[in-house]
């Protein structure tokens, strides 16, 4: 009976220090379970998305063989969702930092200890604030594109300043502010610009303002605006036009920010922000 006792004593204290591998004759940890049996000698990540991987700092790794965390998903694998579920516990009786999902207002809600607080993620919101520094020509009669921004903020990377093409981040309600301003020149009589806002990915004009000019050939400083707030679906694009017959026949460009020692400088300049 003695020697049994010994032999139960010896075999539990080899597995104690051992590494258990179930499905598998190569742990990579404490206990490794591979669910599909399929790990290779080498198992790649592919492998391991379907193990189980409890190492020797009590990490566990579902689909991971390095968990970094206490509860490591991250795998190669496509099926990494957490599912969780309600409770009546109280927030102090769950304890604080515990989760839960609450199904009347499908939203998360964390305990900060006292309360249950709903998890609420809000995304970065776009904003965009660019400007003319090169002069860009505007054809006559014709629906020119303003490209070639200098772009001093872009909080969402939605912005392409080469093309001028805005892409919405998310389904939602945006605001366009366009400014422009012609280099000063000779203005035909009942002449006018039209400044849009054209969608790519429409095919259509947004929005349109006019502004004309009724005086007969005299120079003058043209510049106007143009303002929109329109509902836009995720990954549509919009892109700022203007459209100009104040020179009667030929083109006229729009006078560059960076020529600041000039009066008529600093008015070319494009915001957008997501509401």
């Amino acid at each position: 009976m003695k020697k049994k006792l010994l032999f139960l004593a010896l075999v539990s204290s080899s597995f104690i220090s051992a590494q258990i591998g179930i499905n598998t004759s190569k742990p990579l940890g404490t206990l490794h379970i591979d669910g599909a049996k399929d790990n290779a000698a080498s198992a790649t990540p592919e492998q391991i998305s379907n193990d189980l991987i409890i190492t020797n700092t009590g990490f566990i790794g579902a689909g991971v063989s390095n968990p970094t965390v206490k509860l490591d998903m991250r795998s190669a694998g496509l099926q990494n969702a957490v599912g969780l579920g309600s409770t009546n516990m109280t927030a102090s009786a769950a304890g604080a930092g515990a989760v839960r999902y609450e199904p009347t207002q499908a939203k998360f809600q964390v305990s900060d200890g006292s309360v249950w607080e709903a998890a609420i993620i809000l995304p970065t919101k776009a904003v965009v604030v660019a400007r003319l520094t090169s002069p860009v020509s505007i054809g006559y009669n014709s629906d020119v594109n303003i490209t070639g921004w200098d772009e001093v903020r872009d909080l969402s990377n939605s912005f392409d300043p080469t093309t001028g093409i805005f892409t919405a981040p998310r389904a939602g309600v945006y605001t366009f502010l366009m400014t422009y301003n012609f280099v000063s020149g000779s203005v035909a009589n009942s002449s006018e610009v039209t400044s849009q806002f054209y969608s790519p990915s429409a095919g259509s004009i947004l929005a349109r303002s006019y502004k004309t000019f009724a005086r007969a050939n005299e120079d003058a400083q043209v510049g106007g605006s143009a303002a929109i707030t329109v509902n836009l679906s995720a990954d549509q694009t919009v892109r700022p036009q203007l459209n100009q017959n104040i020179t009667g026949s030929g083109p006229r460009a729009l006078r560059a920010n960076a020529d600041w020692t000039h009066s008529d400088a600093g008015f070319n300049n494009l915001t957008i922000i997501e509401n």
